[in-house]
């Protein structure tokens, strides 16, 4: 199907708004994930506040930031192969795509570190989960002020 097509199907503004409510649910899952890790980096392994943690960080990962990642990237492609036909040319959209991509990498990661966590493992400290906690935000608000503001 052509993008001419698509638009007769998809409307931009539900495209668009189904778009940022799973943005918003991708970032809350980088604002918790980070938090679970290092209460759990805290705890005493194989104690209790360990094991809730690694179920918790689990299910947010099954239920919530995983789900979220791929309605993202799917929403968003669509966005930009309907309604953005020039994408090449759109300076502001190769930087977002490159942030976008920045926390996929990241997101992949932090499910590697929860793995390792639930083995037992503890890499990292609890100040570090802490600091981390704050580094999608701050590329959160990057993405959004691009796509929005559209400077390039």
């Amino acid at each position: 199907m052509d993008a001419e097509t698509l638009r007769g199907i998809f409307d931009y503004n539900w495209l668009r708004g189904l778009h940022i409510i799973f943005v918003i649910a991708w970032m809350a899952g980088f604002l918790m994930l980070p938090r679970f890790y290092a209460y759990q980096t805290g705890a005493v392994k194989g104690g209790e506040l360990d094991q809730k943690m690694t179920v918790a960080a689990r299910n947010l990962v099954r239920i919530i930031f995983t789900p979220s990642l791929i309605a993202v990237w799917t929403l968003g492609l669509l966005l930009i192969w309907i309604y953005h036909p020039q994408w090449t040319q759109e300076v502001w959209l190769h930087i977002k795509l490159t942030l976008v991509l920045g926390l996929s990498g990241l997101h992949g990661w932090l499910i590697g570190q929860g793995r390792k966590l639930a083995a037992g493992e503890r890499p990292r400290s609890e100040k570090f989960w802490r600091l981390l906690n704050e580094v999608p935000f701050l590329v959160a608000i990057a993405v959004v002020l691009l796509a929005t503001l559209k400077p390039w």
